[in-house]
């Protein structure tokens, strides 16, 4: 039974390791409007400002350094990897807002 509650708390702790994945090129960039452009940037941040508040020394790791410690490990990989999708992902859209002129 120990083994059992072992590795649902490691699963569910692997499981809470994510972050929300933002994808990089989208096939109708060419056909998005300045307004389109402004709220994607926008939501983009919102991702940043999120993996951020559940990196370093966070809530997050915390727990899961009481429950699983390599976890915390998991948890800044995955990080890192969203954070260069969404920084990879608001270089397109402020190159599209400049080829589009937008203000």
């Amino acid at each position: 039974m120990k083994k059992h509650t072992a590795l649902l708390l490691a699963l569910l702790s692997l499981a809470a390791c994510t972050h929300t994945q933002v994808q990089v090129n989208n096939p109708a960039d060419d056909r998005m409007t300045c307004t389109e452009i402004a709220s994607q940037t926008a939501e983009v941040r919102t991702v940043l400002r999120d993996i951020d508040s559940k990196t370093g020394f966070s809530g997050r790791n915390v727990g899961l350094g009481l429950v699983f410690w390599p976890g915390i490990i998991v948890n800044q990989m995955n990080a890192g990897d969203a954070r260069k999708a969404a920084n990879d992902r608001l270089g397109i859209l402020t190159q599209l807002s400049k080829d589009k002129e937008c203000t």
